[in-house]
């Protein structure tokens, strides 16, 4: 015979074992392309996953900035954003066409070839900032920067001139690791603080149900994306073995979910429960929903 106990534990005393789940990033995709309907170049930017700037070469003029903007050191950070999204451009397509040239893929007329960037930074709720940047043409890892050791790295030989030309440029180096290692994260502040659409949090919905061989915890409608997720046994023990993570994917309000499953095993006889634990920013303490089952 099956129990099904919901037990909603919100705003209480958090559970033993706390995670974070208040960290903010900002992060940046770089794209350029022959041979593909896109621009020949375009950036995405976000914060926390909310989109605070667009480029493309398409466009005929700088971005406006928002309305929150609207002061003497929002026009000049917005000024910045269209100035560095130039700078993006020329060191994006510049390394894809080295690319294409090591490559021996300059020849091809009609052929596919597309080099993307990802930059990224990510501030925790205890002042720790990580910091990233990586390159890949069409997919596979092509160049890198060591944000700690403030060193270029060419991933595959291919990648080796492109190094050398960014070497004899020391200012854009010195201007990547100060930016991933503290300006950025002082970015990611200053829009928590003036974007009001980051300063929106919406609690998860959690439900426990059982499916085959399988008790799912289904989280869902939470802003913003960082979510924990964690299955205990009735001891209150982490269950460790037999559990299946999915990805945390967009709802279409702007919210998300996630789902987290553990496997029952077999050989279980008796009495037996599992409590989903859910931690979210927009909540001081946990969400608890229980599953239970009697074995006769």
């Amino acid at each position: 015979m099956e129990v099904k106990t919901s037990q909603r534990q919100t705003g209480g005393k958090a559970c033993k074992y706390k995670v974070e789940t208040d960290v903010h990033s900002l992060n940046a995709i770089f794209v350029a392309s022959h041979g593909l309907d896109l621009p020949e170049y375009f950036e995405i930017i976000t914060v926390d996953t909310v989109p605070i700037f667009y480029y493309d070469t398409n466009m005929k003029s700088a971005v406006p900035a928002p309305e929150w903007m609207d002061s003497t050191t929002g026009q000049r950070y917005s000024r910045n954003m269209n100035s560095r999204a130039h700078y993006n451009k020329y060191k994006t397509v510049q390394g894809l066409n080295l690319a294409n040239q090591q490559f021996n893929l300059t020849g091809a007329s009609t052929g596919i070839n597309i080099y993307q960037s990802n930059g990224r930074c990510e501030l925790h709720s205890d002042g720790t900032v990580k910091g990233f940047l990586i390159h890949a043409f069409n997919g596979k890892d092509f160049f890198s920067l060591d944000v700690e050791n403030k060193a270029f790295i060419a991933t595959v030989p291919q990648a080796v001139l492109y190094k050398m030309l960014r070497e004899k440029d020391p200012a854009d180096l010195e201007y990547l690791v100060s930016f991933y290692k503290s300006r950025c994260t002082e970015e990611i502040k200053m829009h928590l603080q003036h974007d009001p659409r980051l300063r929106v949090k919406k609690a998860p919905e959690v439900r426990a149900f059982k499916k085959k061989t399988e008790v799912i915890c289904h989280v869902t409608g939470f802003f913003p994306r960082t979510v924990q997720v964690q299955w205990f046994e009735s001891d209150m023990q982490p269950v460790v073995e037999g559990v299946i993570e999915g990805e945390v994917l967009p709802n279409g309000d702007g919210t998300y979910q996630t789902r987290k499953s553990v496997v029952i095993p077999a050989e279980h006889t008796g009495i037996y429960h599992y409590s989903c634990v859910v931690q979210h920013s927009s909540i001081p303490g946990n969400i608890t929903e229980t599953w239970g089952k009697i074995v006769l």
